[in-house]
């Protein structure tokens, strides 16, 4: 992953492969390229892209072929493989100019501490070889995209606008637990229920979601009531005979007219 808070564009090779864009597509075109620089690739859920790119569902239909065609397969991109590649030799070099200037002269104890402030020492407190410094960097790296994919996989099926900001979710799922990872991800379709149950018609950003533990604010369905029993009163049952019935019917209406 780039660390990097510039990228190359060449003007005029943009302007010229790009000029059959809308202002729209322009604009997606750019975020996506900027999100590739700082992350190597792009995700494979052309879901995921599409918010990326901040397009609505709609919008990416209507410009999804447009945009691959400056793509390579898989949404590859060569000129930003090559211009990572550059990047990642200049910094070779000056990491490696760095370090013989520090290993030349004094071998005192500032210069020491300066070189293992930059770098990090084996349990024996010798200084990392160029070798070590490399495999560090490439775990890191692996560590990096292993769970940039986890937060992909789980953030293509958060159903908030095309609008969410996908970074601002992945900072807020990195300063996670993995504990709360795991919770977050297998209690959000409950969350998504419950909040569309009680009448929402959009659901919060993931970083929301995230940063706020909505998951925990799922409150557990209560047990239905029994069914209610419904006591049919009959005057009919007071009597064992029809007669009798029949008889305390006509007593009633004398009764009643009597009056």
């Amino acid at each position: 992953m780039s660390n990097r808070a510039w990228m190359p564009l060449h003007i005029a090779d943009y302007l010229a492969d790009t000029g059959h864009l809308t202002a729209t597509e322009h604009g997606a075109y750019l975020l996506m390229i900027m999100h590739y620089w700082q992350n190597g690739r792009l995700p494979a859920n052309e879901r995921v892209i599409a918010r990326i790119a901040k397009l609505s569902a709609e919008q990416w239909e209507d410009s999804r072929d447009i945009l691959a065609m400056l793509f390579g397969p898989d949404w590859t991109h060569k000129r930003i493989d090559a211009e990572l590649s550059k990047a990642d030799e200049i910094i070779e070099k000056r990491r490696s100019a760095a370090e013989a200037r520090y290993s030349k002269g004094k071998k005192g104890t500032q210069d020491a501490n300066a070189l293992h402030v930059q770098s990090k020492c084996s349990d024996t407190g010798a200084l990392p070889t160029t070798s070590d410094l490399s495999s560090l960097r490439s775990d890191q790296f692996e560590e990096k995209k292993r769970e940039r994919e986890d937060f992909d996989d789980w953030f293509g099926s958060w159903p908030s606008q095309a609008s969410d900001d996908d970074d601002d979710a992945f900072a807020a799922w990195g300063s996670l637990t993995p504990e709360d990872r795991a919770k977050a991800r297998s209690h959000s379709a409950a969350y998504v229920e419950a909040a569309r149950a009680g009448g929402r018609t959009t659901i919060c950003s993931a970083a929301k979601y995230l940063r706020k533990h909505m998951w925990t604010r799922i409150k557990s369905k209560p047990p239905d009531p029994p069914p209610k029993q419904m006591v049919a009163l009959s005057t009919a049952s007071k009597f064992k005979t029809r007669e009798e019935y029949l008889a305390a019917e006509r007593a009633r209406s004398e009764r009643s007219f009597q009056r």
